[in-house]
Protein backbone atom coordinates (compact mmCIF):
# COMPACT_ATOMS: atom_id res chain seq x y z
CA UNK A 1 0.00 0.00 0.00
CA UNK A 2 1.05 3.56 -0.39
CA UNK A 3 0.36 7.00 -0.44
CA UNK A 4 -1.39 8.59 -3.60
CA UNK A 5 0.67 9.82 -7.08
CA UNK A 6 0.58 13.01 -5.91
CA UNK A 7 0.67 15.32 -2.72
CA UNK A 8 -0.36 18.45 -2.04
CA UNK A 9 1.32 21.05 0.11
CA UNK A 10 -0.59 24.42 1.05
CA UNK A 11 1.39 26.89 1.23
CA UNK A 12 0.33 30.79 1.49
CA UNK A 13 -2.97 29.31 0.16
CA UNK A 14 -1.27 28.32 -2.88
CA UNK A 15 -1.70 24.00 -3.70
CA UNK A 16 1.53 22.67 -4.62
CA UNK A 17 1.25 19.35 -6.40
CA UNK A 18 3.78 17.17 -6.09
CA UNK A 19 4.02 14.35 -7.96
CA UNK A 20 5.38 10.80 -6.72
CA UNK A 21 9.18 10.13 -8.57
CA UNK A 22 10.34 7.43 -6.37
CA UNK A 23 8.81 4.48 -4.56
CA UNK A 24 10.79 1.78 -3.08
CA UNK A 25 9.35 -1.16 -0.13
CA UNK A 26 9.65 1.76 2.51
CA UNK A 27 9.27 4.98 0.87
CA UNK A 28 8.37 7.38 -1.72
CA UNK A 29 9.76 11.25 -2.91
CA UNK A 30 7.62 13.38 -4.06
CA UNK A 31 9.06 16.68 -6.16
CA UNK A 32 7.52 20.17 -8.09
CA UNK A 33 9.37 22.62 -9.83
CA UNK A 34 7.86 25.90 -10.37
CA UNK A 35 10.37 27.40 -13.38
CA UNK A 36 12.29 30.10 -12.34
CA UNK A 37 10.52 30.52 -8.80
CA UNK A 38 10.96 27.38 -6.74
CA UNK A 39 10.82 23.91 -6.26
CA UNK A 40 9.93 21.28 -3.42
CA UNK A 41 10.62 17.85 -2.46
CA UNK A 42 8.76 15.48 -0.10
CA UNK A 43 9.95 12.13 1.38
CA UNK A 44 7.86 9.83 3.74
CA UNK A 45 10.47 7.12 4.58
CA UNK A 46 9.91 4.05 6.96
CA UNK A 47 12.29 1.89 8.82
CA UNK A 48 13.15 -0.77 11.25
CA UNK A 49 15.63 0.57 14.35
CA UNK A 50 17.62 -2.42 15.15
CA UNK A 51 17.29 -3.80 19.10
CA UNK A 52 19.88 -1.99 21.32
CA UNK A 53 21.05 -2.96 24.33
CA UNK A 54 17.70 -2.69 26.16
CA UNK A 55 16.92 -5.58 23.47
CA UNK A 56 14.14 -3.22 21.85
CA UNK A 57 13.06 -3.17 18.28
CA UNK A 58 11.80 0.45 16.85
CA UNK A 59 9.66 1.27 13.99
CA UNK A 60 10.44 4.50 12.74
CA UNK A 61 8.50 6.73 10.76
CA UNK A 62 9.98 9.88 8.84
CA UNK A 63 9.12 12.91 6.45
CA UNK A 64 10.99 15.26 5.08
CA UNK A 65 9.94 18.69 2.80
CA UNK A 66 12.98 20.60 1.59
CA UNK A 67 11.70 24.11 -0.58
CA UNK A 68 14.40 25.93 -2.27
CA UNK A 69 13.08 29.31 -3.05
CA UNK A 70 15.37 30.00 -6.51
CA UNK A 71 17.75 33.16 -6.60
CA UNK A 72 17.00 36.44 -8.45
CA UNK A 73 18.70 39.56 -9.18
CA UNK A 74 18.32 40.73 -5.68
CA UNK A 75 18.01 37.67 -3.68
CA UNK A 76 19.86 34.71 -2.88
CA UNK A 77 18.69 31.30 -2.90
CA UNK A 78 16.78 30.09 0.23
CA UNK A 79 16.44 26.35 1.59
CA UNK A 80 13.86 25.56 3.69
CA UNK A 81 13.70 22.09 5.57
CA UNK A 82 10.88 21.08 7.25
CA UNK A 83 10.23 17.11 9.31
CA UNK A 84 9.89 15.12 11.46
CA UNK A 85 10.36 11.74 13.18
CA UNK A 86 7.81 9.40 14.77
CA UNK A 87 9.98 6.80 16.54
CA UNK A 88 8.37 3.61 18.65
CA UNK A 89 8.61 0.39 19.57
CA UNK A 90 7.30 -2.41 17.08
CA UNK A 91 5.30 -3.95 19.68
CA UNK A 92 3.43 -0.47 20.55
CA UNK A 93 -0.26 -0.68 20.30
CA UNK A 94 -0.67 1.35 16.76
CA UNK A 95 -3.90 2.68 18.05
CA UNK A 96 -2.13 3.98 20.77
CA UNK A 97 0.82 5.22 18.44
CA UNK A 98 -1.50 6.53 15.73
CA UNK A 99 -3.24 8.96 18.45
CA UNK A 100 -0.54 10.28 20.07
CA UNK A 101 0.93 11.31 16.76
CA UNK A 102 -2.05 13.44 15.60
CA UNK A 103 -2.01 14.85 18.72
CA UNK A 104 1.66 15.99 18.32
CA UNK A 105 0.85 17.14 14.64
CA UNK A 106 -2.59 19.21 16.07
CA UNK A 107 -0.38 21.19 18.21
CA UNK A 108 2.33 22.18 15.64
CA UNK A 109 -0.58 22.85 13.39
CA UNK A 110 -1.61 25.65 15.16
CA UNK A 111 -0.60 28.85 12.91
CA UNK A 112 -0.07 30.86 16.72
CA UNK A 113 2.27 27.79 17.70
CA UNK A 114 4.07 28.26 15.07
CA UNK A 115 4.33 32.03 14.89
CA UNK A 116 5.76 31.78 18.40
CA UNK A 117 8.35 28.93 17.47
CA UNK A 118 9.55 31.37 14.95
CA UNK A 119 10.00 34.10 17.45
CA UNK A 120 12.03 31.76 19.47
CA UNK A 121 9.53 31.47 21.95
CA UNK A 122 10.19 28.23 24.28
Amino acid sequence: MAFASTATITINAVDYVLNRINQDSYGSEYYLVNAGVDSLRMKVRHSVVKAGKDGVQYDRHNWEVTRVVFATATVPELTEKFYGVYQVPSNYDTVGAKNAGQGVISYFANTTRVSDMFNWLN
